[in-house]
């Protein structure tokens, strides 16, 4: 790696830590419905206005030690997170796309899923107004893609002829079928919840991300980002919901579902060992039977749960693990 690509990726870095304390006054004043350009910066516990010093990415927090200069009260750690966040993924597009007009889109898509996954994480919250950007995001570099191919296709001397193929396989068609695609599964697999817990399954803000996520990655790109955030829930939600079954004493609901985790972990562990393959096929189907039933007997616990305490159910928004499997195929 020559001085000058080192020299470009930490530019971009400090680009992006700046950029990041930008959308740290997005998250926050769009949670207390304040205008993110006035007023100046200020302490969100004393509202003292902050001097430049005070506004340097990471570093201020770290010279201040995580508290207001003039208050003493603590500074959130949602600042230095969401800046050294940003000059990241920033600094990773830009090594991928590199100085082109796909590298400012994906820049400006990466805001705005952080913006996203910031209020939902903080407030669960997700405004329509930041979802309907990242839908015209997409749909804005539909075009221009477009147009980009039919420019290269007149300069190579292709002739363009228009076809029902043409029509239904372009950019535009795809971001299109893309963001109905996203906000009708989200809205399926959400109203399936009325019928399993008596309550959706997500919120309706998730409908509009998927939809934004259809429009910026297409119908195809998107079945593979649900089913990574799909794999990214259940990473984080597996933690908290166990802790809530202690919390809350469903020890009946807990042994079901670690007896199942148990079951499955060995049941997979044969597997790989060649232990129990699909040529043994009886003592197979009498194995992946037993996981199928315990796998059953766990969510009818956990539903019937969901249905008499509601009110213990543990709720983790699903916004930040959508915004996360896009950041990581923007990345990828």
């Amino acid at each position: 790696m020559t001085p000058v690509i080192i020299s470009a990726l930490v530019f971009v870095f400090v680009i992006g830590l700046c950029i990041g304390s930008f959308l740290n006054v997005v998250i926050l004043r769009s949670l207390s419905n304040e205008s993110v350009v006035f007023p100046a910066s200020k302490c969100p516990k004393c509202s003292h206005p902050l001097k430049w010093w005070h506004n340097i990415p990471v570093i201020s927090y770290l010279f201040l030690r995580g508290k207001c200069a003039f208050c003493n009260e603590k500074i959130s750690i949602q600042y230095p997170i969401v800046e050294l966040l940003t000059g990241i993924v920033f600094t990773l597009l830009f090594a991928k796309y590199g100085i082109s007009i796909d590298t400012l889109f994906a820049w400006i898509i990466s805001a705005i899923l952080i913006v996203i996954a910031g209020t939902d994480i903080k407030e669960k919250v997700v405004f329509d107004f930041h979802t309907f950007i990242l839908m015209g995001t997409g749909f804005v570099y539909a075009v221009f893609s477009l147009i980009n191919a039919l420019i290269q296709m007149h300069k190579s001397g292709i002739p363009f002829e228009f076809s029902s193929t043409i029509l239904l396989n372009n950019p535009v068609t795809s971001v299109i079928f893309g963001a109905l695609l996203g906000a009708l599964l989200l809205e399926l697999f959400a109203r399936l919840g009325y019928f399993i817990a008596g309550t959706r399954a997500f919120g309706e803000g998730d409908t509009l991300i998927a939809a934004g996520l259809g429009a910026v990655f297409g119908w195809r790109v998107l079945i593979l980002v649900l089913i990574l955030s799909v794999i990214i829930q259940v990473i984080l939600f597996l933690p908290v919901f166990i802790k809530g079954l202690f919390d809350n004493k469903e020890w009946k609901t807990l042994a079901a579902f670690l007896l199942f985790v148990l079951y499955a972990v060995v049941f997979f562990t044969l597997q790989y060992l060649n232990i129990v393959t699909e040529s043994s096929a009886v003592l197979f189907t009498v194995c992946a039977f037993i996981l199928a039933i315990l796998g059953i007997v766990a969510c009818l616990f956990i539903f019937k749960g969901l249905r008499e305490k509601p009110e213990n159910g543990t709720y983790l928004p699903y916004g930040p693990a959508l915004t996360a499997a896009a950041l990581i195929m923007l990345i990828l």
